[in-house]
């Protein structure tokens, strides 16, 4: 499985809005609401953007690592 860094999952959900053939239709595609689409299109909330996410097959997963030189 290949990390994707989250500054992409703006592109990611605007790609899925498009092949569905907008907001609404990705929303009920989905299951899910269509203002979190819209926030997570115009980086609104974090929670709303993660939701969408996982609505499209992502696991959105937080991750420490220490500095070099470090532990």
């Amino acid at each position: 499985m290949t990390d994707i860094p989250i500054g992409k999952a703006q592109s990611i959900v605007a790609d899925a809005i498009e092949l569905a053939g907008g907001q609404r239709a990705l929303a009920r595609l989905r299951g899910i609401a269509q203002c979190d689409i819209s926030q997570a299109v115009n980086n609104g909330a974090e929670d709303a953007r993660n939701r969408v996410l996982n609505a499209l097959g992502y696991a959105v997963v937080e991750v420490i690592r220490p500095l070099k030189g470090q532990n």
